[in-house]
């Protein structure tokens, strides 16, 4: 497991983890982007969010994800029924559905 640091950036400014979290690979990273972005897309309703984005560095600096905060943003909408499909979920930015 390697720690990772989830900085926010708008192209300008970049605002430092010092912290930082320890996970297992490249999908909890990028799980674990999705869901501060969306933190903060929350908490910054009334302003745009449109030029910044959580950059994931590694130990060693390199960036290993960056997710824009307005491409984190989750739809409130359901989709519709279809004949022969039992359920549908949102995995990811993908509509996964079983039949």
């Amino acid at each position: 497991m390697q720690r990772y640091y989830f900085n926010l950036t708008d192209g300008y400014r970049l605002y430092l983890d010092s912290v930082g979290v320890v996970l297992v690979g490249p999908a909890a990273v990028r799980q674990h982007a999705l869901e501060d972005a969306r933190v903060l897309l929350e908490s910054w309703m009334a302003r745009s969010a449109l030029p910044w984005r959580v950059e994931v560095h590694d130990s060693l600096g390199t960036i290993v994800c960056s997710i824009a905060l307005a491409d984190a943003a989750v739809s409130e909408a359901r989709p519709l029924s279809h004949s022969g499909v039992e359920s549908c979920e949102w995995t990811s930015q993908l509509l996964e559905c079983a039949s």
